[in-house]
């Protein structure tokens, strides 16, 4: 057995991980593990979420040392999925370099799907969470349209530009503008409703989620990096929401957003735009299903709580906790990552509309509408962190196997 060679191929792994969603202590975990299963000894492995780094002994004395750098991470969540599959078979089987190399590539040779996919996925999402939000029938069309362009301006520029926040801002002008005038020409009648469901195309949350269970296990670095991505992504939306309200302020209407009154229909659209996340986040099969019944479970919840305890806050924290749970017994039924179906199964709790009101009150100077919604921003994201973290706490004691590690 070359070391180095299956090192690299090892490392390979870890980023190609990092690069479709995967958390930073499940990288670092499967790492030790696949490190242990070839017999390294003294491993040392440091993983972030641009570079990787280890330093091991291989079963003939030789010290190896490799690093990577990782480049345009994102998500996909079915090749996530595999790589998982990949590091467990190879823990069980230790296949040579050449059997490994050959595994990884036909991983990472998975066919994309084919372009009216992601663009149907698009239309799920926003026109899903367009009705969510409230959006009659001529919004949920004029929603439906400007996913189909946020989905194709995402897909043109996601090939040409990696930084989040210049992604995310050109995406959320264009679809802000495209809205504001459909509005102005008498094609829609609520622009807020109608941008809330669409922008939430771009706020995925799952940096944010990433950098919270990094938090949790100690890997702090890893956690600032995350959150900080999800941070400048969220101003770019921002920003892009804002600059066409600025520009055409006149245009803007000042309707506050109501959830839609009807739970039957907003259980609804949450299956609908559950099913549109999934895809949008490539995942595939029977767990499209399971994501969008995480979505649906997890709303469900929220409501039966505000219902009962008139608290955003608690509400949100028992919903989120409960869609964390979800994940993590459908992370066990299908021996998936866990993050597969709790991203999709959060996205009804992400404050795109305070987001959105936020800006709208700081652009109309108002003031007290940007403070007050800022307010609830900051306690919203709050609750979701809170209901998230118990959740991983108590799951780190109650079913996780501890990872093998040899530290020097």
């Amino acid at each position: 057995m070359d070391g180095a060679k299956i090192l690299g191929l090892i490392l390979d792994i870890g980023a190609a991980m990092i690069q479709s969603g995967a958390e930073t202590h499940r990288v670092e975990d499967s790492l030790y593990r696949l490190c242990d299963s070839y017999r390294f000894t003294d491993c040392n492995i440091w993983v972030v979420p641009s570079n990787i780094q280890a330093t091991v002994t291989a079963p003939d004395g030789e010290r190896h040392t490799q690093i990577r750098h990782v480049r345009n991470a994102g998500v996909h969540f079915h090749q996530l999925d595999r790589l998982n599959d990949l590091s467990r078979h190879t823990c069980t089987d230790t296949p040579d370099e050449a059997e490994l190399s050959k595994r990884l590539k036909a991983v990472l040779d998975i066919p994309s799907e084919p372009a009216w996919l992601n663009y149907l996925a698009g239309a799920f999402a926003g026109a899903g969470f367009g009705v969510f939000f409230n959006c009659d029938f001529w919004d949920a069309l004029v929603a439906l349209c400007a996913s189909l362009l946020v989905t194709f301006f995402v897909r043109w520029l996601g090939r040409r530009e990696s930084n989040p926040m210049i992604l995310n801002f050109i995406s959320a002008f264009l679809a802000e503008l495209f809205i504001l005038l459909s509005v102005r020409f008498g094609f829609g009648h609520h622009t807020g409703y109608i941008t809330i469901g669409v922008v939430m195309l771009l706020i995925s949350g799952l940096g944010a989620t990433n950098g919270v269970r990094d938090l949790v296990h100690l890997d702090t670095l890893s956690g600032v990096m995350n959150i900080s991505v999800s941070f400048t992504g969220a101003v770019g939306i921002a920003m892009g929401i804002a600059l066409p309200l600025l520009l055409l302020k006149d245009w803007g209407t000042p309707e506050m957003m109501i959830l839609n009154p009807n739970v039957v229909l907003s259980l609804l659209s949450c299956i609908i735009s559950g099913i549109g996340f999934a895809l949008w986040f490539h995942v595939r099969g029977i767990q499209i299903l399971y994501c969008a019944l995480g979505a649906v479970l997890t709303w469900g919840i929220y409501l039966l709580v505000f219902r009962f305890y008139p608290s955003v806050f608690t509400a949100t924290m028992l919903a989120s906790a409960t869609s964390a749970l979800f994940a993590q017994v459908m992370a066990r039924v299908n021996k998936a990552p866990a993050t597969i179906f709790q991203t999709v199964s959060a996205i009804p709790l992400i404050p795109g509309a305070t987001l959105y009101y936020m800006m709208y009150g700081f652009v109309t100077n108002d003031r007290s509408l940007a403070l007050q919604k800022g307010s609830d921003l900051l306690l919203i994201c709050f609750g979701i962190v809170i209901g998230f973290m118990v959740v991983e706490v108590l799951g780190k004691y109650i079913w996780r196997k501890p990872a093998h590690r040899h530290h020097v």
